[in-house]
């Protein structure tokens, strides 16, 4: 089992190397990137473990802030349903390297209820757009095609 800390600089590392090999490049070459998890994931999982909020924000200081951000909420038995239709949640997707229960199910909903809390404090303080992950996967595109088009417009993009 690895200590809270352990997990986010193994975890912060994996970013950097794709932060450094695949993002940076490929913005340098003037291409438009999507990230699923950028380094949000990591703040509000890392500090719901337990680590300092500002160690963590600043592992990751050096990645650059993106035009756009988006954090897709939806309620924490809804996102465990959603998962046990395909799987059983992941050990540290469970929290269950915390304790705070011996079953995942329940473990999962008090670790990813503490996530959803840190993410409401990221929503915030990064300025990420919130979409409502309750709503139907149309409805969840037309809310980021109205936010993607605005940014493309602003950024004069014609090859999108």
């Amino acid at each position: 089992m690895l200590l809270p800390e352990t997990f986010h600089l193994l975890q912060a590392t994996e970013f950097y190397a794709r932060f450094e090999g695949i993002i940076l490049p490929a913005l340098k070459a003037g291409k438009i990137v999507l990230c699923d998890r950028y380094v949000y994931t990591g703040l509000a999982r890392d500090v719901a473990r337990g680590c300092a909020h500002k160690w963590v924000a600043n592992t990751y200081s050096y990645a650059l802030k993106p035009d756009l951000a988006f954090y897709f909420k939806v309620p924490t038995k809804l996102a465990l349903e959603r998962i046990l239709a395909f799987r059983k949640p992941n050990y540290y997707e469970a929290g269950m390297d915390l304790g705070i229960s011996d079953n995942y199910q329940e473990s999962f909903i008090l670790f990813q209820s503490k996530v959803a809390g840190q993410y409401t404090r990221i929503v915030e303080e990064f300025d990420l757009h919130l979409i409502d992950a309750q709503k139907t996967i149309r409805e969840q595109q037309l809310q980021l095609r109205k936010v993607v088009s605005k940014i493309i417009r602003r950024k004069n993009i014609n090859d999108f």
